[in-house]
């Protein structure tokens, strides 16, 4: 026994324990259940659907959501200004729903039930990392997600790039009573996503297990952001995107994170229900790394 007890004694005080300790200490469920991330307190915004204004609603067909976006004050006039110059205090507010089929009319997408929200807050001292924008994510009861705060704002940060010259807002503004000017953006210099080419044999084992050997080069998107801050949310997003180009260039076309772990990939295939239509294998990684892979003809939604 007190061979045992000296043994634990000297446990305790290795560095190995330590790292189990810190490993512990990052459970994303640690992060869950909290009415406050990256500074964002929900309660004080979540009177936003009754007394901010709706500037937009937009459909998610990789998560099939449909979103609506308002808008406090500030973010308003500068939204409808067609200015990227958005001033500190400048909050943008969604609404996230998930929708199904209506049983008794198959051809309308109606809502189902709330997701989440997500704000975005203007602070460019505050949030300097992430291009002076804050982002939170809540559960419909104003919780937060078990997600490391840091890692989900720099994950957001990195798909709102793609419009940097939009003042990194996806948003463009629409009224549903009145006809309104939408705001002129300056283009980008260039395109924010790009592809290059790599050939079958650079891939990894477990990518080389899914796409056929056949496919002798595949198209990746190459965005370093991204690549260096995937989250979950990025994977959904990008499949739409990658069933395109993969179309475009009758190859695979793949999202690798830089931990060469997650990825999201599209493969041209061959399935009778799919018509006239083109065919892909879509495969992802989930959360625990496993596979998920689905067939899917260009024209679905996901």
């Amino acid at each position: 026994m007190k061979k045992s007890l000296t043994l634990l004694a000297f446990l305790c005080t290795t560095p190995l324990l330590a790292q189990v300790s810190s490993v512990i200490k990052e459970d994303p469920k640690i992060f869950a259940g909290k009415s406050e991330v990256n500074g964002i307190v929900y309660a004080d915004y979540k009177e936003f659907p009754t007394t901010w204004q709706l500037v937009t609603i937009r459909f998610r067909k990789d998560t099939g959501e449909m979103r609506l976006t308002y808008a406090n004050e500030l973010a308003l006039k500068t939204l409808m200004s067609g200015s990227i110059n958005y001033p500190d205090g400048a909050i943008f507010a969604k609404t996230n729903v998930r929708t199904m089929m209506d049983e008794q009319y198959p051809n309308s997408i109606a809502p189902k039930e709330l997701s989440r929200y997500q704000f975005m807050v203007r602070n460019k001292d505050k949030y300097s990392s992430t291009n002076g924008w804050g982002y939170g994510l809540f559960d419909p009861d104003g919780k937060t997600f078990p997600e490391e705060p840091s890692k989900m704002a720099n994950a957001c940060y990195s798909c709102h790039t793609a419009v940097e010259n939009r003042g990194d807002v996806f948003s463009r503004p629409f009224s549903f009573i009145e006809k309104v000017k939408m705001p002129n953006y300056n283009p980008p210099k260039e395109l924010a996503l790009k592809y290059s080419w790599i050939k079958w044999n650079e891939l990894t084992p477990e990518l080389k297990k899914i796409v056929p050997s056949t496919m002798k080069k595949i198209r990746v998107l190459v965005h370093q952001k991204m690549m260096d801050n995937t989250f979950q949310g990025t994977l959904d997003e990008l499949k739409p995107l990658l069933i395109d180009e993969a179309k475009a260039h009758k190859a695979p076309a793949l999202f690798l994170a830089s931990d060469k772990k997650r990825f999201a990939l599209a493969v041209p295939s061959k399935n009778d229900k799919c018509n006239d239509f083109a065919a892909f294998t879509v495969t992802t990684t989930a959360l625990d790394l496993s596979l998920i892979q689905n067939s899917v003809c260009k024209d679905d939604s996901l």
